[in-house]
């Protein structure tokens, strides 16, 4: 029997999430912004001894298959953020907030003094400053850009701020913001990321010829679904797939519909993929038109024309980046040219997602996925600041200096490393987490990828957080990570509140830990800050 208690996530937000999920309604949650996902404490009782994925079905109870189908589908949300092209930009976006303008707020200190907030000074003395004024269209630029593409509605109220100059802008500052940021701790010269000190005189040509999106007061042309919608309705399908195996194959996409599973958010990228391509909904979640419609969220979440090639083509820099854009191409190339993909997705293998996955992405003029990994192992083979980096991974021991994008993007490299190899498995995991007849890895090894790429920060049932790397690495190794990634995290933090928010600083950690009072964890937030910036937050004059 389906158990609502114990199959439903919450939708994935953008915004900060400041205390744990138990007592609440929501089951499972992961936080983008913290890199932490969180599981209610009856979710992490049923999988407590649990070893998902190795087993037959009816060798688990259906709460705990239900259980880790929850567990699932927030852990391919952690997957769409370190895993695809986009998502590791736009996670790149909250660190490369704090980064890009670090100078410019040393330089306000010591010219002006400590005051908060920025944005309140300038709304009382506008364009007064240059610090100010670099620093609230730097921040201001690329939230924008993760706004819009979260849920692209959201730019008929974004054009009316005066921050805003076109979406052009603000897509090409958070890749090269976020690019910056990798290249200021790993390639200087920018020998082998993408060259974006070239990319100004690209933009400056099309806002001097007034292409649509590039220029101030351009009109705008949105898609008609954000990423919201893409990463809801990837992680819901791929999560009924899995329960659709998992259990014995008793329950259909109506049994799932009955127990509101298919409803909002979770259905939206599902239906419009439907509508475009004609065809109504399927019965059974192994359906091949489920399998395209998951594979088109792949490529839709992997945009290349910028990370990790190069630009190859400026005009059409927002539609080939912004996944919106792409998944309504994607499914508008199905309906118009290759309508027989409809029916092409049978054994869900490897050599099913390499052959339709190139095919759509050159359909239009793009590198697919596998391609875009296949170009990133180039730099895990040949670059020794990369070499480098994965040594600091398999020792587990990351330097102090920008541990965040050290261990972030580590990650990421290790996921273009077995998604080269194994693209189905992050294509279609319910269905390679079951057993199926026609498979190109056992369960054994699938369920060896879903253990590599756990999310790094995982809360116990008191809601603390703790680093889900416990195998192989000693306590020592994963305590100083956890502490060092979340003691940057905080400045960064700090940083926004600085930065955007009146009044005065707030110390909301409590969510990392029950272990230490409201009053310790405002001293350690602020010797964080002292750290980078050389005055406490108590030394702010409020504005």
């Amino acid at each position: 029997m389906l158990n609502p208690d114990l199959l439903f996530s919450s939708e994935l937000f953008d915004e900060l999430l400041s205390s744990p999920i138990n007592g609440t309604k929501s089951r499972g949650v992961y936080n983008p912004m913290q890199f932490v996902l969180r599981l209610r404490k009856d979710i992490q009782h049923e999988l407590n001894n649990v070893i998902p994925g190795i087993h037959t079905s009816g060798s688990l109870s259906d709460n705990q298959t239900q259980a880790f189908s929850t567990y699932l589908h927030e852990t391919i949300h952690w997957w769409q953020h370190v895993g695809s092209n986009f998502g590791f930009i736009s996670s790149l976006k909250f660190p490369a907030q704090a980064h890009i303008v670090h100078s410019d707020l040393k330089s306000l200190l010591n010219e002006n003094g400590a005051f908060k907030s920025i944005a309140k000074y300038d709304r009382q003395q506008p364009n007064n400053n240059i610090h100010v004024n670099k620093i609230l269209n730097y921040w201001h630029d690329i939230e924008f850009a993760g706004q819009i593409a979260f849920d692209p509605k959201r730019i008929n109220t974004i054009v009316n701020n005066p921050y805003f100059e076109c979406w052009g802008h603000s897509y090409d500052l958070m890749w090269a913001s976020s690019i910056w940021t990798l290249g200021s701790t790993f390639d200087e010269e920018f020998s082998f990321l993408p060259k974006i000190k070239e990319w100004e005189d690209g933009f400056k040509k099309l806002r001097e010829k007034k292409v649509q999106g590039y220029y101030y007061g351009s009109p705008i042309a949105i898609p008609p679904i954000g990423i919201r919608a893409i990463y809801e309705g990837q992680a819901r399908f791929s999560q009924l797939q899995y329960l659709y195996g998992a259990q014995g194959y008793k329950y259909d996409l109506n049994d799932f519909a009955k127990a509101g599973m298919l409803s909002g958010i979770y259905v939206e990228a599902f239906n419009i993929f439907l509508s475009i391509l004609n065809e109504q909904t399927p019965v059974k979640p192994n359906d091949p038109l489920v399998g395209l419609f998951l594979l088109i969220c792949d490529i839709a979440i992997n945009p290349t024309n910028g990370f990790p090639f190069n630009v190859t083509n400026y005009e059409s820099f927002i539609v080939s980046n912004d996944p919106g854009h792409r998944f309504y191409t994607l499914c508008k190339e199905v309906r118009d040219r290759y309508s027989s993909l409809k029916f092409a997705i049978q054994d869900y293998s490897k050599e099913e997602y390499i052959t339709i996955s190139n095919l759509l992405a050159n359909s239009i003029n793009c590198f697919s996925p596998h391609e875009s990994a296949a170009f990133v192992l180039r730099w895990m083979y040949s670059e020794q600041s990369i070499i480098s980096l994965l040594k600091e991974e398999v020792n587990y021991k990351f330097p102090s200096k920008n541990l965040p994008i050290r261990l972030f993007f580590s990650k990421f490299l290790r996921f273009q490393e077995d998604k080269h190899k194994y693209p189905q498995i992050f294509c279609w995991p319910g269905m390679n987490f079951i057993e199926i007849k026609k498979k190109d890895l056992d369960l054994f090894e699938a369920f060896q990828l879903f253990e590599k790429h756990k999310a790094l920060f995982i809360d116990d049932v008191n809601g603390d957080i703790y680093h889900s790397a416990i195998k192989g690495y000693t306590d020592q190794q994963v305590d100083e990570t956890l502490n060092g990634f979340f003691a940057w995290n905080s400045v960064y933090d700090m940083v926004r509140q600085w930065i955007i928010e009146d009044g005065p600083f707030k110390f909301n950690y409590e969510w990392l830990s029950s272990k230490y009072t409201h009053e310790e964890m405002k001293e350690w937030a602020s010797k964080n800050f002292e750290t980078s910036f050389g005055l406490r937050p108590e030394d702010f004059k409020i504005l």
